[in-house]
């Protein structure tokens, strides 16, 4: 019993360490339309989303003023988008920081701003993986809390830069996970290096998928052998030694 504990804290330590990487092309892409339609919020959203730095009290002041503009008998899905977006960006840095009281503050207003985006956008995969994450930072990874990574992946299946943030956090959980979602988690894992994601597959490999690297590896058999050679020449670069299917990394002699 203390082993399974202390795995599922090194499981969960991985998680809330690792930065959820808000600079994601796919939300600017999917929420564009509707943010053209409120251009001051849009660009500031856009800015974020983008991975501009702001001050810590800047971004508060912001998300304070979005939620008193927010009115409960209107959804305003772009507001709370962003409301959400800001709430977590705000929540990174309070971990980054190890602001104690911080965090406890502002993951239980991510909580909110979350739960009443998903209301007005409930088939948004970003906001259901930043579920994911807030829930196994603040209860720890539980069964239940799959549910929204299960959603994630059901609205979102097929977006790259999305899937670059998802494929880190399922693939550091992957023992715990249900066997569907451990396929799905192997298989977007594949559809990165065909995609071309080539180097940032290296580094899940490396990282957080370092413990079940020669199963994913081991996937990806089949795949045009340019594309592995170059996955391999990465991983050998990170002295890494890695098993590619059909490419001989050939090491200097010591001589």
């Amino acid at each position: 019993m203390a082993g399974k504990t202390t795995r599922g804290s090194v499981l969960v330590a991985r998680i809330a360490t690792t930065s959820f990487a808000l600079a994601t092309l796919f939300w600017a892409w999917q929420a564009a339309p509707t943010l053209w339609s409120q251009p001051s919020m849009a660009q500031m959203a856009r800015k974020i989303v983008g991975g501009e730095r702001y001050r810590r009290d800047f971004l508060a002041e912001f998300a304070e003023a979005t939620a008193r503009s927010l009115r409960r008998d209107r959804c305003a899905p772009v507001a709370r988008r962003t409301l959400a977006v800001t709430r977590l960006r705000l929540a990174e840095e309070a971990i980054a920081a190890g602001d104690e009281t911080g965090i406890t503050r502002t993951q239980s207003d991510l909580d909110v701003a979350l739960l009443d985006a998903l209301d007005c956008a409930p088939t948004d995969p970003l906001l259901w993986l930043a579920r994911f994450w807030l829930q196994n930072n603040t209860r720890g990874l539980q069964q239940d809390n799959f549910k929204a990574l299960t959603l994630s992946y059901r609205f979102g299946p097929n977006e790259g830069w999305l899937a670059l943030r998802r494929s880190r956090f399922a693939l550091a959980v992957y023992p715990a996970l249900p066997d569907d979602l451990k396929q799905q988690a192997i298989d977007e894992f594949v559809q990165l290096v065909k995609s071309d994601f080539i180097t940032d597959a290296a580094d899940i490999v490396a990282g957080p998928g370092r413990p079940i690297s020669e199963l994913l590896l081991s996937r990806l058999e089949g795949i045009d052998i340019v594309k592995l050679k170059f996955l391999a020449r990465l991983l050998d670069g990170r002295d890494f030694e890695a098993r590619v299917p059909g490419v001989e990394v050939t090491r200097p002699r010591p001589w």
